[in-house]
């Protein structure tokens, strides 16, 4: 009877031991394609886009020369934050998950083994300078786009205010 108890938990534990190895295998393979296409160099990059941020923000609040002072301490300040907020160490995990949960260990293995071809490790190669490119754009455009959000967050807060008032016109007539 016991060796039969021992038979049953045996074969019960088979497919959550099999089920572990696949997810462990399934992770792997998201690591792998993590380090392959260099996320954990991306994060880092992150940080250099930091400055140029920070002074179309200062350039667009007309702050003087003088203040470039204050600008560089809250860089430091931004790019510290950063450092301890998206480090790869801190992330890694998190990123694997996501990896997992949106693609099959085969696409992981399929989409590595592109990256470790010759046009996959140019496009690898390439994409720290596509994405400087590409953040040169948007912050180009962001001026711009601040003084229509500010513009359009003034208009909203002014009729919200306009149709309160009406509501409480219209509540005081009841």
């Amino acid at each position: 009877m016991r060796l039969r108890i021992v038979i049953f938990l045996m074969a019960l534990s088979l497919p959550c031991s099999f089920a572990n190895s696949d997810e462990v295998s399934h992770r792997a393979a998201a690591e792998e394609l993590l380090l392959l296409t260099e996320v954990d160099k991306r994060l880092e990059s992150m940080y250099e886009q930091v400055e140029p941020a920070m002074e179309v923000q200062f350039t667009y609040l007309g702050a003087p020369e003088k203040l470039r002072p204050v600008l560089v301490r809250y860089t430091e300040q931004l790019v510290e934050a950063m450092k301890e907020d998206f480090a790869w160490a801190k992330l890694k995990n998190e990123y694997i998950d996501i990896y997992v949960k949106t693609y099959t260990e085969e696409e992981l293995r399929a989409i590595s083994e592109f990256y470790k071809s010759p046009a996959g490790k140019k496009s690898i190669e390439k994409m720290p300078q596509v994405m400087q490119e590409s953040m040169a754009i948007s912050q180009s455009r962001m001026p711009a786009f601040m003084k229509k959000m500010k513009k359009a967050a003034e208009e909203m807060a002014n009729e919200i205010k306009q149709l309160k008032e009406q509501a409480e016109i219209q509540d005081e007539e009841k």
